[in-house]
């Protein structure tokens, strides 16, 4: 047998293992649970280590004969060095690489070497999981053979764990999941679970609607359905960070949309189909129809109020504006740009004024909402109670950084470790503040992802961490108007990006984002290739 058949034979075999590993992710990981919420997080986590530590007693021996392989006819084709010299790793890469190397350092140099092997109990995103991560994200990118149709199969699951998500909210539960409340959501678990796993997959179902001229119309019907059950779970489903989310991808598409008239009408449907869900929603709640049962202040705005109705009447009236231009072909792009320039800035300055008066209130001990006649409230007063708590776990990242060493402030307490170095180095002040805030329940991260990175991998994890997520998400959005699955790619990074501001890395969200980011790195390579042929 030649050369390029066994290398053909062991590359078909790595393809097959890796999108067995995929759809394992994917499909099954969304639903497992062995006694419903009673510790379905664990579950979940348990069932990442073990398809990864499954996965690679079978994968490690076909991988390693297939670049032998690969080697042996490359070196036939050209020398050693030039194979060598081929090869070319995109920015995203070397980021992934100096990541890993990263934990390995953090795991290597970490006092709670113990732990961080594995990660704390129950969440295990310790060194194993993480350079597992890393792993992934090479062996999708770089051997696995482009499936369009196994990247789809994100759409189906996740539009069932949503609707699942939207009736739980009502109080009604399909499939009997023990220890049911209002905390706990679908077939994921916690509601900070929920939208982390929601952020990471809905926004390709939006990203592909969006780019609607590429598909047939009964894909854009389909497409508008995933949409539709999307928005009706994310206004229901009780996590403040899902909706500024929307927020900002909201923003961001207009902004890509402002030089595409299609792409513009689009945005503007979207825009019409997600009020309008909040408006069926509040219609159930003012008939008496239905009681959500966990209402937080964002669901209350967005269904039980005026807002939806206003925007839904200032929606359509812009679609049908710009549907009457497309027809006289008059799209004002320079108006729109404006707008977006407009927008942008306003949102900027609008920013930068809240956090200002948060300072100056905070520090005043509550002058401006004194003088104004505001009320007291937690919005615009840091405290512990600020953001759900988030001001608690915030300050808690910030002084648990602080207060490591420098050689730990380069290379962290380890890959999840910020609990050990909490409760057994941190100083009374930051063991108080936890102690008060959350009583017996421990804290495991920052409630922000870039911050607990820092606090776990030290300041050059950090740096390769945000290297590695921001540029993929620039690479891969730069294709808007190429592939629209890199697309959906980056829009899924992005939103995954912005969520984890006020969350953090679970089994569910980063076993998925990781398959993501391969993807997109698969796709980008591939295309550079056929234009280098």
């Amino acid at each position: 047998m030649k050369i390029q058949n066994i290398q053909r034979l062991f590359g078909l075999v790595l393809n097959m293992i890796l999108s067995v590993y995929m759809l394992l992710i994917l499909i099954v990981m969304p639903f497992y649970n062995q006694e419903g919420f009673s510790h379905i997080g664990t579950d979940k986590s348990t069932f990442l280590r073990a398809c990864n530590r499954n996965t690679a007693k079978i994968l490690v021996p076909v991988l390693l004969l297939y670049l032998v392989f690969t080697l042996i006819r490359e070196i036939q084709k050209k020398s050693l060095s030039q194979t060598v010299q081929g090869i070319r790793l995109s920015v995203t890469e070397y980021f992934m690489l100096a990541y890993a190397g990263c934990v390995l350092l953090s795991y290597a140099f970490s006092d709670y070497r113990d732990v961080v092997w594995r990660g704390q109990e129950g969440w295990y995103m310790g060194t194993t999981t993480q350079l597992a991560m890393v792993a992934i994200f090479f062996l999708i990118g770089r051997t696995w053979k482009r499936q369009d149709w196994l990247f789809f199969t994100i759409l189906p699951t996740s539009a069932v764990v949503f609707a699942l998500g939207f009736i739980n909210r009502f109080g009604i539960y399909p499939i009997d999941m023990k220890v049911d409340n209002v905390m706990f959501i679908s077939t994921i678990g916690n509601i900070n679970w929920y939208c982390g796993y929601m952020m990471s997959v809905f926004f390709s179902g939006f990203a592909l609607l969006w780019q609607s001229e590429r598909w047939k119309w009964w894909q854009n019907i389909l497409l508008g359905a995933y949409v539709v059950v999307g928005y009706a779970s994310l206004v229901t489903q009780g996590s403040s960070s899902g909706i500024i989310t929307l927020l900002a991808m909201f923003l961001v598409t207009f902004c890509f949309s402002v030089s595409n008239e299609k792409r513009m009408c689009m945005f503007w449907t979207q825009t019409v189909i997600f009020f309008t869900v909040c408006l069926l929603i509040r219609l159930l709640r003012l008939r008496g129809w239905a009681t959500i049962t966990y209402i937080e202040a964002s669901t209350e705005w967005l269904t039980n109020s005026t807002l939806p109705i206003v925007m839904t009447i200032v929606s359509v009236s812009i679609l049908l504006w710009l549907v009457c231009l497309e027809l006289r072909k008059r799209y004002p792009e320079s108006v729109f740009r404006a707008i977006a320039v407009a927008v942008c800035a306003s949102v900027l300055v609008l920013f930068v004024a809240y956090v200002i008066v948060l300072v100056i209130n905070t520090v005043t001990d509550g002058k401006i909402t004194d003088m104004t006649g505001m009320p007291q409230n937690d919005l615009l007063t840091f405290s512990p109670k600020w953001g759900s708590n988030r001001g608690a776990t915030w300050t808690a990242g910030v002084l648990c950084f602080l207060e490591q060493d420098l050689w730990h402030k380069l290379f962290g307490a380890g890959p999840d470790g910020m609990a050990s170095f909490l409760y057994a180095g941190g100083s009374e002040k930051l063991l108080s503040l936890v102690k008060e805030t959350f009583g017996s329940s421990r804290l495991t991260n920052a409630h922000n992802e870039w911050l607990t990175i820092l606090v776990n991998l030290g300041v050059l994890g950090f740096v390769s961490y945000v290297g590695m997520m921001v540029s993929a998400i620039w690479r891969f959005l730069r294709q808007r108007n190429n592939s629209p699955i890199v697309t959906a790619c980056g829009f899924c990074l992005l939103a995954y990006t912005v969520n984890n501001m006020f969350s953090f890395q679970q089994a569910m969200n980063v076993s998925t984002i990781f398959i993501l980011l391969g993807i997109g790195e698969n796709y980008l390579r591939q295309s550079r290739e056929k234009k280098s042929a």
